[in-house]
């Protein structure tokens, strides 16, 4: 025996692998539990929620904030620290480089179809906005299996933006497309402090 006692709390909040990614407009209903994002049977999406699909790479989500440090002369080093703005983003490389991906990562405009060829076309306007969309992103992951039950747990952010980050599209011998993106995360101002990011919803294991 340990002289700590050191063990594991909860086996079953150990967990990782791959994430179900998803976005929605904003002025969509904001989810309240996992039923509003995706049938957790079915696996069927919510009316107004979308996949980016696959993704390589794995996803991330960064959290900070900003500080501000005071000193005085009469102490070596800092006496307190107040939090001046907090921060998030996540990233990841889609690896489904269709259209509709290109329009939401690099901020892409209008995408239309032509009939006329055969087979037919579809156009994707890359310009130059001056503004950025927001929208909703969430992402699904599956949680320990326990007992033979599945859990999953869901991270939805109520306003992201794609970042400006340079996204490099590559085109190499052997290699996959893959378009890389970075979202902001932005603070809400229609929410409580306690959830202007957005929420994180959990299956309770049984």
């Amino acid at each position: 025996m340990s002289k700590s006692f050191k063990k594991i709390v909860d086996k079953s909040d150990i967990f990782g692998g791959a994430a179900r990614f998803l976005y929605a407009d904003i002025g969509l209903a904001k989810p309240d539990q996992l039923s509003d994002v995706y049938d957790p049977a079915t696996g069927v999406l919510a009316s107004g929620w979308n996949d980016f699909g696959a993704t390589d790479g794995g996803l991330s989500i960064t959290r900070g904030y900003d500080k501000e440090t005071w000193e005085v002369d009469q102490v070596l080093g800092a006496i307190d620290e107040f939090i001046t703005s907090w921060k998030m983003s996540l990233e990841t490389s889609l690896a489904e480089a269709s259209l509709e991906n290109l329009q939401l990562a690099w901020e892409g405009g209008a995408i239309s179809d032509n009939v006329v060829p055969t087979p037919s076309e579809s156009k994707l306007e890359l310009g130059a906005p001056e503004t950025v969309s927001e929208r909703m992103i969430a992402f699904i992951v599956d949680k320990r299996k326990v007992s033979g039950v599945e859990y999953v747990r869901a991270y939805i952010f109520w306003v992201a933006k794609y970042d400006g980050s340079d996204s490099a599209h590559a085109y190499n011998k052997g290699e996959k497309v893959l378009i890389p993106v970075k979202f902001t995360l932005l603070a809400d101002p229609t929410e409580l402090a306690a959830s202007a990011f957005g929420i994180v919803l959990d299956q309770i294991v049984a």
